[in-house]
């Protein structure tokens, strides 16, 4: 099993990558550069099993606080790092200073030369550098907060989150405000509202997105009810009435009514129909610490899987732990997909175990492997590492039963990491 595992391990490491999903700023220059290792290893995953831990929010705060050196800021996290090192956050950090940088691993022999090294390194190229030359992915769908839908093209693809036209994930009225001046209209009824969308939406299919993403189970349930135009429309109207007797304030965050949010995603879904575009959904845990995790939970979705038959959904991050679900769902929807994205450092094991039962379940044309789901770079390299250790593993598990052969499991391999993504998402005009 040993040589047989290894084996396809090496064939795996050789596969072209499309990766399905990254939050990296849209260029090089993009990059914070006030910044060192920990301050950026830390940004996110990480942190929450280091806070989860048991280290108090105070001291975390200290120890991404760059004015302070690197080795003392070590040392407060140490304890914490330590029992977080063999969480698939921690391994793939150490994977990555090895691959990237040389080091084995983050320590305290290492930590110092590893930041240095990490330093010399925040320049243009280094993320053709980590991701096209390390890890040989040929295109990542950059789902971004900078650089509006601009990016680097060599190395991405967009994705638009038309979420604020469903919930307010920043300001309300600061979101309504930049709408009207953007477009020089006046939000006061649903149809203003669908307007401002439209236009948004159009000018984004110019700039060349590639996909839609919804990550709405952070703050709401994703169980959209289908609502009519009128009580959709009411329910428009008494929030405008409420935001205006309150003087109309930029700086006021308002909700939106729940006929609205339900319209308005039924409403979105329709115009993917249209223009045939791939939505991404964030499904299962959400990061951090602290959230309703039942509101994540795919099977919320049925009514949508139904209602839109022609619209690819895409449940991201194998809908841990409701990987089960996820499985079911895409084996009785044609229109439903599979995204590994994330899943492999949330649990190399439970990864392991919800890919012997995909394959067992699903046609495996519908499951993307890998997406690194990283705001910082060099996390994609150890990511992506240990979803090529996960594959190759189930897959020599498969050769071994005689379900296929070595040969096939190869070429098993190029469609999870290749192929599916490719064809998911339309991107042999941009390949």
């Amino acid at each position: 099993m040993t040589d047989l595992y290894t084996e396809i391990l090496q064939e795996v490491r050789r596969l072209p990558v499309i990766d399905t999903h990254e939050h990296l700023p849209h260029c090089d220059e993009a990059r914070d550069q006030n910044t060192d290792i920990l301050k950026e290893y830390l940004s996110h995953y990480m942190s929450s099993d280091i806070l989860s831990s048991g280290m108090k929010a105070s001291d975390f705060a200290q120890v991404i606080d760059v004015s302070k050196p690197i080795k003392e800021r070590w040392k407060l996290v140490e304890p914490y790092w330590e029992v977080c090192r063999y969480t698939g956050y921690g391994r793939a950090l150490d994977i990555a200073v090895k691959q990237i940088y040389g080091f084995d691993g983050i320590n305290e022999n290492t930590i110092e030369e590893v930041n240095q090294a990490f330093i010399r390194n925040l320049k243009p190229g280094h993320f053709k550098r980590v991701l096209k030359d390390i890890c040989g992915i040929q295109m990542s769908l950059l789902d971004g907060f900078t650089g509006g839908l601009e990016c680097d093209k060599s190395l991405f693809r967009r994705v638009w989150r038309p979420e604020n036209y469903v919930v307010s994930m920043d300001c309300s009225g600061k979101i309504f405000y930049w709408l009207e001046r953007k477009y020089g209209i006046t939000l006061r009824t649903l149809d203003d509202w669908i307007e401002a969308f439209c236009r948004e939406f159009e000018d984004a299919l110019n700039k060349g997105i590639a996909a839609l993403k919804c990550g709405l189970a952070y703050v709401r349930s994703l169980r959209f009810e289908k609502r009519s135009y009128s009580e959709a429309s009411s329910a428009f109207k008494k929030m405008i009435d409420e935001w205006e007797k309150n003087g109309r304030k930029e700086e006021e965050d308002f909700s939106y009514p729940v006929e609205v949010q339900d319209f308005m995603m039924h409403f979105i879904l329709g115009k993917a129909n249209e223009k045939k575009l791939t939505f991404q959904f964030h499904t299962g845990l959400q990061e951090g610490n602290g959230n309703t995790l039942s509101n994540s939970n795919p099977l919320l979705m049925n009514n949508l899987f139904l209602e839109y038959p022609d619209v690819k959904f895409d449940l991201f991050h194998i809908s841990y732990p409701f990987y089960g679900e996820a499985s079911a769902l895409c084996k009785n929807f044609p229109n439903v997909f599979i995204d590994m994205c994330w899943a492999h450092i949330i649990s190399p094991a439970a990864s392991r175990v919800a890919l012997n039962d995909f394959l067992d379940a699903v046609p495996y044309n519908k499951i993307s492997a890998f997406g690194g789901d990283y705001l910082f770079v060099d996390g994609i390299c150890g990511h992506l590492e240990l979803a090529r250790q996960n594959v190759s593993h189930v897959l020599a598990h498969k050769v071994k039963e005689g379900i296929f052969t070595l040969e096939k499991a190869v070429d098993i391999a190029k469609a999870l990491f290749y192929d599916n993504p490719l064809q998911i998402f339309d991107l042999n005009k941009v390949l």
